[in-house]
């Protein structure tokens, strides 16, 4: 069943998604003014980035879901492809499989991975890292929370489980996202707030304090929490 063609119709405004913890990267109006519209481009049906490979939803799952924020549709976003900026591009994430969907009339197609960099998707920055960008990670599409003098990655990552049941086969995806710190050249996967606080160990005395003074709850905010001290870190090393 391939995904509905009328919301292509009505979904025509402008969706520069905004960083997850109020990052300012590529978003100003020079690079609104770069951006091609694709409902105002000529031939918009043959634009580059609808050659790629057909793609059909999966079914709804029994918990969980395989795309991005569990939205099995098309959302306008921009995007950076084969170096060029699209705006209003109908993008779906897939987790478990970890591409880029983009839909035209009454289908949907793979985005060619080697030609896509950037991603604004529902307020996310995606950026996919290549085997000579990703370093020590794996290569793929890495979800960009804080960029400065260091940076915060997660690795949004799906799997999935199939019980067998008297009512048939019960499927369930599960999060398994991976959060990544870059310091200097290196990544490092983080998850407890010691863990955070080894990677920073020079000023671990000032980051306890700031979470202390500032009644961070590690737990409650994991993904904000790490931005916060990776950019506090930041500026007491600047």
């Amino acid at each position: 069943m391939y995904a509905k063609p009328a919301w292509l119709i009505f979904l025509i405004f402008f969706c520069i998604a905004q960083n997850v913890h109020g990052q300012n990267a590529l978003r100003d109006s020079a690079l609104n003014n770069e951006a091609v519209d694709v409902y105002n481009a000529a031939m918009a049906d043959q634009l580059e980035f609808y050659n790629g490979a057909e793609y059909k939803l999966y079914p709804v799952a029994y918990k969980g879901s395989p795309y991005f924020e569990g939205k099995n549709h098309c959302t306008p976003s921009m995007i950076r492809y084969n170096g060029k900026w699209y705006k209003n591009v109908p993008v779906l994430y897939d987790l478990y499989n970890d591409v880029m969907i983009a839909a035209m009339q009454d289908s949907l197609y793979m985005l060619r991975a080697d030609k896509l960099s950037d991603i604004y998707l529902l307020n996310h920055h995606f950026i996919n890292l290549t085997q000579v960008t990703a370093g020590k990670l794996s290569p793929g599409y890495y979800d960009r929370l804080y960029n400065s003098k260091s940076q915060v990655l997660v690795k949004r990552v799906r799997t999935v489980q199939n019980n067998v049941t008297q009512q048939g086969v019960e499927v369930t995806y599960e999060n398994k996202d991976a959060i990544y710190i870059k310091k200097g050249d290196n990544y490092y996967e983080v998850s407890s707030k010691g863990s955070v606080l080894d990677i920073f160990s020079d000023k671990k005395k000032q980051l306890k304090q700031y979470l202390n003074d500032n009644k961070i709850r590690y737990r409650s905010d994991r993904e904000g929490s790490i931005v916060m001290l990776t950019r506090y870190y930041d500026q007491l090393t600047n």
